[in-house]
C-alpha cells in the first residue's frame, strides 16, 4: 500500500494530477486508535445499503462508493453518478422548490409510485459531479480566520477578481463558521457534509438530518413508500463516515521528482504570471487538536472562497448565489471531463469557460503561444 513517508510528502502533493491509478491510505501520524476508526468508515464506504436499513424511499445511490470511487473518497469513476438540482427564478428570486422535492432530484426510488421527476414548475435545472473527499480533514482544520484573511488580501488587491467568504450555520454546533466543502462552499464541517449526503443520497435519516425526503414533497406518498419511518441511521454510519473524511490521506505523488522538470518549472511560472494562482492559490496552515492534522502546509490550490467566473447553474445555496461557484481544488483525482457539470472536455476548454470575474486570466492565458500553455498543462498534471 502507498502510504506517505512523512507528513511533508502527504500534504505538499495534496491535490497533485495523477494518471496512474492511486489509492485511498490515512493520514500519516494517526494513533492507533484513528486508524480503526478510518478502517471501520472505509468498510462502511463500500457497504450497500439495503430498504430495512433505511435506504430510500428515494435516493441517488445505494451507497457511498457509487459517487466516490476514483479513488475511494475521491470523484466518481461513473459518468452516470452525475446529480440534478432544480428550482424556480422568478425576476432574480430563487425558490428552491422544497415543497415539490427540490432542489436535489433523487433520481431513484424503491417504487415506482414513489419515483421523483422534475416539476414542471422549475425553470432553473442544473447537473452537478460529486466533488472529491481526499484531504478532507486537512481543508476542515484550516481557521476561519485565514479565509476570511484571504478574502480581505483580494479585495485590497485587485477588487474586481475578489472572491467572498461563504458564512454557513452548521447543523452540528448551530453555530456560524466559513463554508469551505461543496460546489457552492456550503458546508464547512464535515459531520454535517456526510449527514446531509446520507439523508440526500442514500434516503438514510439520522441525527443531524431527522426527517426523510417525500417523494417530489408529496408526504402522503412518503408514508406509502417509508418503510422505515423512524431515523434509520441506528449503527453510526454517521459517524464511521465522518471518521473516514476526516482522516482520509491526501492522494501520493504522480511521479518523483517532477518538479524539477524544466516544463513543468515554467508551467508553474507561468500559471502564476497570467494571474491564476490569484483563486488557485495555496499557503493555508492547519490547526488542530489531533496531531496529524495540525500545523500542516496545505498546497490546495484553492482559496474557498466564492467567485462569478461565468459558470453559475443558477441554484442558490445559503448565501451562495445562482452566479458563484467556490474554487475548486486543482485536484490529483480530477479528470476529464472538468467543471461543475463536466462539460468540459479539456484543460483548454475548462479554462475558456472562465469569464465574468476571470475573463481577464482567461485571456491571458490564450494569448500565450501552444508550446506555453501546454507547459501550464503539464505543470497541472504533474505538480
Amino acid at each position: 500500500m502507498i502510504l506517505a513517508t512523512a507528513v511533508s510528502v502527504a500534504v505538499s502533493t495534496l491535490f497533485s494530477p495523477a494518471a496512474t491509478a492511486i489509492r485511498s491510505e490515512p493520514l500519516p501520524e494517526l494513533t492507533e486508535s484513528q486508524e480503526a476508526e478510518f478502517r471501520e468508515g472505509f468498510a462502511a464506504f463500500r457497504d450497500m445499503t439495503f430498504p430495512n436499513e433505511g435506504l430510500g424511499p428515494v435516493y441517488n445511490a445505494q451507497q457511498c462508493y457509487n459517487c466516490h470511487s476514483n479513488p475511494l473518497g475521491g470523484l466518481s469513476a461513473r459518468k452516470r453518478a452525475i446529480v440534478t438540482r432544480f428550482g424556480r427564478n422568478d425576476a432574480g428570486v430563487f425558490d428552491p422548490l422544497t415543497h415539490l422535492g427540490g432542489p436535489l432530484l433523487q433520481s431513484k426510488s424503491l417504487s415506482k409510485e414513489c419515483r421523483e421527476t422534475v416539476p414542471a414548475e422549475a425553470n432553473v435545472v442544473a447537473q452537478r459531479v460529486p466533488t472529491s473527499m481526499m484531504g478532507g480533514g486537512l481543508i476542515e482544520a484550516i481557521p476561519d480566520q485565514q479565509i476570511i484573511d484571504r478574502a480581505i488580501a483580494q479585495q485590497l488587491e485587485n477588487p474586481a477578481m475578489a472572491g467572498r467568504v461563504h458564512v454557513v450555520t452548521s447543523v452540528s454546533d448551530g453555530l456560524p463558521h466559513v463554508g469551505r466543502f461543496g460546489w457552492k462552499a456550503q458546508w464547512a464541517l464535515i459531520p454535517d457534509a456526510v449527514a446531509d449526503a446520507m439523508l440526500n443520497e442514500l434516503g438514510m435519516t439520522n441525527a443531524l438530518f431527522p426527517s426523510e425526503n417525500a417523494p417530489n414533497g408529496d408526504p402522503d406518498l412518503l408514508a406509502q413508500c417509508d418503510t422505515v419511518p423512524e431515523i434509520e441511521d441506528t449503527d453510526d454510519f454517521l459517524g464511521r463516515f465522518t471518521h473516514l473524511v476526516r482522516y482520509l490521506a491526501p492522494p501520493p505523488p504522480r511521479r518523483a521528482r517532477q518538479e524539477e522538470n524544466p516544463r513543468v518549472v515554467q508551467g508553474k511560472a507561468l500559471f502564476h504570471a497570467i494571474g491564476c494562482a490569484f483563486c488557485h492559490s495555496n499557503g493555508y496552515t492547519t490547526e488542530s487538536t489531533i496531531p496529524a492534522l495540525d500545523g500542516k502546509s496545505i498546497p490546495l490550490y484553492s482559496d474557498l472562497l466564492l467567485h462569478d467566473i461565468g459558470t453559475g447553474d443558477g441554484i442558490v445555496q445559503g448565501d451562495a448565489q445562482g452566479n458563484e461557484f467556490r474554487t475548486p481544488p486543482l485536484s490529483i483525482d480530477t479528470k476529464s471531463p472538468y467543471l461543475h457539470d463536466g462539460r468540459a472536455r479539456n484543460m483548454d476548454d475548462a479554462v475558456d469557460a472562465h469569464r465574468g470575474q476571470a475573463l481577464a486570466i482567461r485571456d491571458a492565458y490564450f494569448a500565450l503561444s501552444k508550446a506555453e500553455r501546454k507547459t501550464i498543462r503539464k505543470f497541472l498534471k504533474f505538480k
